[in-house]
């Protein structure tokens, strides 16, 4: 199929897309959820045949890599190029909260909302399913979790068929009552690739089916929208994040011992589970919004605000601060079109 490009006048769409917090728990590379906030804004303008420009304004703007070659947003470009067979020109400009490198899908928002925008653009044959695979392949080893969360929303499980290798993306509508805080802190993550590489290749039968059930009823918490199940399962994963914790990933000294403990804590006393966002640093504290209502309405401190207050000093007895809170819920939407500009002419 070939790219209807634009002849003339240069037309200039822009989309929304939601951050998204992976792995949660043991689901590690299976499950994501896409949140209402943070979000980017992502615009992409026409330009003629050879033209390649990336901007990113307002936070981060300093932190992200604008080379189209290796900036997520740029590679998914090329990715749709390459699927069409055309080349592009383009000149696109980013701008949002989602913080790069702190485990919430900053890369996988930027891919999601090129592609979005380049199929309303040029009109592209590509469904729900084709705008996940083609924005993955810019992700490293095109994991499709976070992609998955920032495009369809909701609650993610990816799976792949054994009949003919294609991805399954099984989406569910998360429960109204579930509500997350996301403390983004101090610490600095080497990279996600080197958070790969502390992920154990072989473990012991016990833990994988300890995973399986953990995994399996969070699945099944999630399709019936109970919020306390969700809670009491969502932090136990003895395999990914202990590894990460115990070389570093985390913050120095941030062991899974602690971090164990740190859940542990949370769960009994506050009733809010604890997991590491994708492969962190950022921690997301999930709890009932009702119970936290509940509670305040009885003159107490309600159930989240104690929390991160128990996290914040947590992370200054080893040294690090909390650059931003975001207090949120899961989002049921994903990326969206919120304009489409034609020079001299109206909003589509």
């Amino acid at each position: 199929m070939d790219l209807e490009l634009p002849r003339q006048e240069p037309v200039s769409v822009r989309a929304r897309v939601p951050a998204s917090s992976a792995n949660l728990g043991p689901g590690f590379d299976v499950f994501s959820l896409a949140l209402e906030s943070p979000y980017i804004e992502v615009e992409l303008v026409s330009a003629p045949a050879g033209t390649r420009t990336i901007v990113v304004e307002g936070l981060h703007a300093g932190e992200i890599d604008t080379n189209p070659n290796l900036n997520s947003a740029g590679k998914a470009l090329s990715a749709v190029a390459e699927v069409f067979g055309k080349p592009m020109g383009y000149a696109l400009r980013m701008r949002g909260e989602i913080p790069p490198g702190k485990g919430l899908g900053r890369s996988g928002a930027e891919a999601v909302g090129v592609v979005l925008c380049a199929i309303k653009q040029f009109k592209l044959g590509l469904d729900a399913l084709g705008l996940v695979k083609t924005a993955g392949k810019a992700e490293p080893g095109r994991h499709l979790d976070n992609v998955a969360a920032s495009a369809l929303g909701g609650f993610n499980i990816v799976t792949r068929s054994s009949v003919d290798g294609e991805d399954v993306i099984t989406t569910i509508s998360p429960p109204k009552d579930l509500g997350v805080a996301v403390l983004v802190p101090t610490v600095e993550k080497p990279s996600t690739e080197i958070a790969r590489r502390l992920v154990p290749f072989q473990i012991q039968t016990t833990e994988h089916a300890r995973a399986m059930g953990y995994a399996a009823r969070i699945s099944a918490a999630f399709a019936r929208g109970d919020v306390r199940a969700i809670l009491e399962t969502l932090p136990w994963d003895g395999i990914v994040e202990p590894a990460r914790a115990n070389g570093g990933i985390y913050g120095a000294g941030i062991d899974a011992t602690h971090l164990m403990r740190e859940k542990r804590t949370l769960l009994k006393k506050l009733h809010v589970a604890e997991t590491i966002s994708g492969a962190g640093p950022s921690r997301a504290l999930w709890y009932s919004i009702s119970e936290d209502r509940s509670r305040r309405r009885q003159n107490k401190a309600g159930v989240i605000q104690p929390a991160i207050e128990f996290v914040t000093d947590g992370l200054r007895s080893f040294g690090y601060g909390v650059q931003k809170v975001f207090v949120t819920k899961p989002s049921t939407k994903g990326a969206m079109i919120i304009s489409k500009t034609i020079r001299g002419a109206g909003r589509d």
